[in-house]
């Protein structure tokens, strides 16, 4: 892959890839690229004990959403968030979050094994914990894409 740099005058930066887009390196380039302008929230506003806190989304290990509520489970404390999970999702999209369930999101680096169901579910095991956690068949490929 050939990069070249131009400088020149303009309100906004550009950005062109030719050649082959279809290529796998290009597409992660694409995504990188449209990625860096999303991703300006470095940290995550959360809530405990009527404290706020700055989280970075490294430390999150999954975010659970139930009875109308948003858990964010961290490496070292459980906190609450006001956003609510789809929110969350958006601003969590260049980040190493993927959509297990219904109202789970987790962080695939903290994600220890994948074994399949008989139901066609599959337990995800977590390196943090022995905590088991249920990816439904409906969101797997959304979970595949991400590893």
């Amino acid at each position: 892959m050939k990069v070249l740099f131009e400088s020149a005058q303009v309100t906004e930066t550009e950005v062109l890839i030719r050649g082959d887009i279809t290529l796998a390196e290009v597409e992660a380039l694409l995504d990188f690229v449209k990625g860096y302008n999303a991703n300006t929230t470095k940290k995550l506003l959360l809530h405990r004990d009527d404290e706020q806190f700055l989280v970075s989304p490294s430390e999150v290990v999954y975010i659970e959403a139930s009875n109308n509520k948003v858990e964010v489970v961290t490496t070292s404390a459980v906190y609450d968030s006001k956003k609510k999970l789809y929110e969350l999702k958006e601003s969590l999209s260049t980040e190493p979050f993927a959509q297990i369930n219904k109202g789970t999101l987790v962080n695939i680096d903290f994600v220890k094994s994948v074994q399949a169901e008989f139901s066609g579910n599959y337990s995800l095991r977590l390196k943090t914990s022995k905590e088991i956690l249920t990816i439904s068949r409906k969101y797997f490929k959304e979970f595949k894409s991400k590893i």
